[in-house]
């Protein structure tokens, strides 16, 4: 599900002259999530519904160096570009592999193929923390605060011919649609450059936990219902 938008590579400096044919590298960015907040069609989101993924998903930076010279990721930014009110129409949940209840005859098979198209959430190298202000990309920490992937470091070097996946979790408690750039500050040969991805993000799963004793019901965050990372050291101030 493509919920980002790429732009194309723009000089990291002015004046920077440019090789005329960039073309030995590649970079991308898609991403995983198993929960998605769901905005049905209108004037104002489109001809088709609009799924926006739960915080902690996966968010994949794809690089390549396709030529014969090496890639050299130096630098992941972040930005917030907005945040707005969110009212879902309804949310729409992956399936988990194992035990799950019965559906009815015409639900049976598109549930069958989203099981077979099952894939598990990757546990990060690097989280991006949004309500931080400025936004902060670390290393993903366990509850000890050591990070999760030791070998994750920047600036990240990848070899001429060679390929290298790099996983984000981004992080909300906003349970508004918040809307942020992913910003990778890159060198290939003597190519210099930043490219940026526009993506949206929120908290609502609309899911409420409901206990005995006639207490209010809580609010269920994403990590109850599905795979997606939970923050296990938080940046210092943020609770």
């Amino acid at each position: 599900m493509k919920w980002w938008r790429g732009r194309e590579p723009k000089p990291a400096k002015k004046g920077f002259e440019q090789p005329a044919h960039p073309q030995n590298f590649d970079i991308r960015v898609g991403g995983l999530s198993h929960v998605f907040a769901v905005l049905d069609p209108s004037t104002t989101v489109g001809p088709e519904p609009l799924q926006i993924p739960l915080t902690g998903h996966n968010v994949y930076v794809d690089l390549a160096a396709t030529g014969d010279d090496d890639l050299v990721l130096r630098g992941l930014r972040a930005e917030v570009l907005g945040r707005s009110p969110l009212k879902p129409n309804g949310v729409s949940v992956v399936p988990q592999p194992g035990p799950t209840i019965s559906y009815a005859e015409d639900l049976s098979e598109s549930h069958r193929r989203a099981l077979a198209n099952y894939q598990p959430m990757q546990v990060p190298d690097a989280e991006v923390f949004l309500d931080e202000s400025p936004p902060l990309v670390r290393p993903a920490l366990d509850g000890q605060g050591l990070p999760v992937v030791p070998d994750y470091r920047l600036p990240l070097r990848i070899a001429a011919g060679t390929a290298w996946r790099l996983v984000l979790a981004p992080h909300t408690r906003d349970r508004g649609l918040v809307e942020w750039r992913l910003i990778a500050d890159f060198t290939c040969g003597d190519f210099r450059a930043a490219i940026d991805w526009d993506l949206k993000v929120t908290a609502e799963t609309t899911m409420r936990t409901f206990r005995p004793g006639g207490s209010e019901p809580d609010f269920t965050p994403v990590h109850v219902i599905a795979p997606h990372w939970r923050v296990a050291w938080p940046p210092t101030g943020s609770g």
